[in-house]
Order: C-alpha cells, then structure tokens, then sequence
C-alpha cells in the first residue's frame, strides 16, 4: 500500500499535506466565510464522506460549507463546518476524516465507485435530451454543465446499498482490492462477479435524475443519497 492519502481523485503523500490543504482553505476564508471557490468545493465533500460520523453530520444535505470558530473546554479555535440544506450548522473536525476508514465505509465507497459508469449515462442523458434541464428537487433551471449533479431519488443510494450487502452475506462477505501503487487509486471491491451484480441491482432498482450542484453537494445524493 503506499503511504498518503487519497482524497476525492487527488493522492497526497502524507496526512500532514491534507492537513495543510484545510488549514489553507480557513486561512483564505476566514471565520464566517463561506466556501466558494471550486476547487474547495470539490475536496471538502470527499474529506467529509471519510469522517466516522459522516452520515449523522450531512443530515439532509449539504448546501455549502463554512469556516467557523468555537470553543472546547475554554480554548477557542477556527475550524470547518458544513450548512445544511435546512440551515442547521455541523462542524467536523479534519483530523478525524483522517482516521482509518472502516470495512463498512470502505465496501460502501467501492459500491459507489462501481456505479460511477451509471451516474455518467444518466448525466449524459441529461445534457442531451431535447426537455428542458431543471432540478428535480427544487424545479429550478439547471443553467449549465457544471451545475448539473445527478441524484438518487427513493430508494436512496444507502438504501440500495444496504440492501444489497445484506442479501449478498453482509459487510463481511466483501473484500476490497488491495491498492496497486500506481497513478491514482480508488475504492474497489476484489470480486468482479460481485461488483457485477451489485451493477445489475443497482441498474434495475435506481431511479437516478438531475440536481442541481447545490442541492447535492456532498449530498442529498444520501439522504434521497447518491
């Protein structure tokens, strides 16, 4: 395995260089500021999906996120939270999304890893159907490419999810593919039979369609989950 971490799409040698990503993210913020610039937008998400407490703290959704200042046991720091998209607050705390995943977290982002060739059909459909390109959650027009997320509606993704590792012998029963060393490295289950009907389920039960970017960010894909 090599040393580092690998955050969304992006390999970064040691935890320390992630660590400094945040605090930078912070720095050019400042407390109250929210986070805006793209980049960020896209690493803090997947920064998140690797916290313990990742599915109690997105809630219903997140709508953006936000640098912060708090106090524990009297000492006041600056930090990260995420805004829901009910307007509750949740602050988490970076080095905990660097932490060990556990097998659960690990089978589900191979299980979410597996599907991505799904989500670029239903994205691509989209982007070219002659019907006007709106949300499906807010009715809003989808104004652009980058603005256009796909989603899962009823049954969520964790919901398709669990029922699958349930059927197929729980958590246990899969086994991820030990990590080449080579380029970047992703989630993945090791029996391609496996992640084939996991395909197959996922393609005959998911009702995917088009969000927009703020709705879903980090997700709504989960709470209606993607």
């Amino acid at each position: 395995m090599p040393r580092g971490v690998t955050i969304g799409a992006t390999h970064y040698p040691t935890k320390e260089a992630v660590r400094d990503v945040c605090r930078s993210i912070v720095q050019r913020y400042g407390i109250g500021g929210d986070v805006t610039d793209p980049d960020d937008d896209a690493f803090l998400p997947h920064l998140l999906e690797r916290h313990a407490e990742y599915e109690m703290k997105r809630g219903a959704g997140i709508a953006h996120f936000r640098v912060i200042s708090h106090t524990d046991h009297g000492r006041r720091s600056v930090g990260l939270a995420l805004v829901r998209l009910d307007g509750e607050v949740a602050d988490f705390s970076w080095n905990a999304c660097l932490t060990p995943l556990s097998h659960r977290t690990q089978v589900l982002a191979a299980l979410r890893y597996a599907i991505d060739d799904q989500i670029a059909v239903a994205r691509n459909a989209a982007l070219t159907s002659e019907q006007p390109l709106v949300c499906s959650v807010t009715g809003a027009p989808i104004p652009s490419a980058a603005e256009l997320h796909i989603d899962h509606a009823a049954p969520t993704f964790l919901e398709l999810a669990e029922e699958f590792i349930s059927g197929a012998g729980g958590v246990d029963a899969f086994r991820i593919l030990p990590d080449s060393g080579v380029g970047v490295s992703y989630i993945e289950l090791e029996d391609e039979v496996l992640a084939g009907r996991w395909q197959d389920h996922h393609r005959g039960r998911a009702v995917l369609r088009p969000v927009l970017k703020r709705v879903n960010l980090s997700d709504l894909r989960r709470k209606q989950a993607t």
